[in-house]
């Protein structure tokens, strides 16, 4: 089928989610399995609806992953596509899942920039993390030797309320320029260089000589979306999102 709209999508809780996300009232023989994790188990799952959404995009757009994922996670994706933005926009694929080079030296040279604040507050972050007495766990976000950003995540997602404090307490240590997001049992510290937006704009202007004449649809479910579906002709959220929340706040009845 040709082509009717170049689509811009986020994936993780936008197009699917893990099974903890998946609605009480879809039996789980229903889910259509979209990710596995390193030993191949299922991770992610797409509702019927989903699965429905997901297939007419795949047969009616060209379809474009814009994803916090990294290049492993996202290999690990029941999709397929020519173009991509992974880790928070680190990186761009091209042909599949083959790097763009311009873009990797751009970032390698940001993210020389940025070292020294992301070492600062990884150790930082990691000290937090012990003293509130909580099961949370710290990481460097890295593709291959390349430092990205980082991300602290509780053990146990039923008590993300005490990572979103730790996140609030340690954002005074963060400089005014770096992004800092909470979406759930997720938070994220990315430098001013790093941002889906950045790849996008990055990469829309060749997405639209290729395809002149395709509308730009953009998908995304967080608040960190926002600056990215603003470079598309249309939006689109899912109705439970964070983003939605945001966005039709005090314009539904109570």
């Amino acid at each position: 089928m040709k082509p009717r709209l170049i689509a811009l999508v986020d994936l993780d809780d936008s197009l699917f989610q893990t099974l903890r996300k998946c609605p009480p009232d879809v039996a789980t023989h229903d889910l259509s399995v979209m990710a596995v994790d390193r030993q191949g188990n299922p991770l992610s799952f797409a509702t019927p609806r989903q699965k429905n959404w997901i297939d007419w995009l795949q047969e009616s757009t060209v379809m474009v992953p814009v994803t916090a994922r990294s290049f492993d996670a996202l290999s690990r994706v029941n999709l397929t596509f020519e173009y991509a933005v992974a880790a928070h926009g680190g990186i761009i694929l091209r042909g599949g899942m083959l790097p763009c080079q311009g873009w990797h030296d751009r970032m390698t040279a940001a993210a020389a920039f940025s070292k020294t604040d992301l070492d600062r507050l990884a150790h930082l972050l990691h000290e937090a993390a012990q003293a509130c007495g909580e099961d949370i766990n710290v990481r460097t976000i890295s593709e291959g030797s390349l430092p990205l950003y980082l991300v602290a995540k509780h053990v146990d997602p039923a008590h993300e309320a005490a990572l979103h404090a730790l996140a609030h307490d340690f954002r005074s240590d963060v400089p005014s320029d770096w992004t800092f997001h909470i979406n759930g049992n997720n938070v994220a510290f990315l430098p001013p260089s790093l941002g889906k937006h950045h790849a996008v704009a990055a990469l829309l202007p060749e997405l639209r000589s290729v395809y002149p004449d395709l509308p730009v649809l953009g998908l995304g479910d967080s608040l960190t979306d926002a600056p990215f579906l603003a470079l598309c002709d249309f939006i689109a959220m899912p109705g439970r999102s964070q983003l939605a929340g945001h966005a039709l706040h005090g314009l539904l009845p109570t």
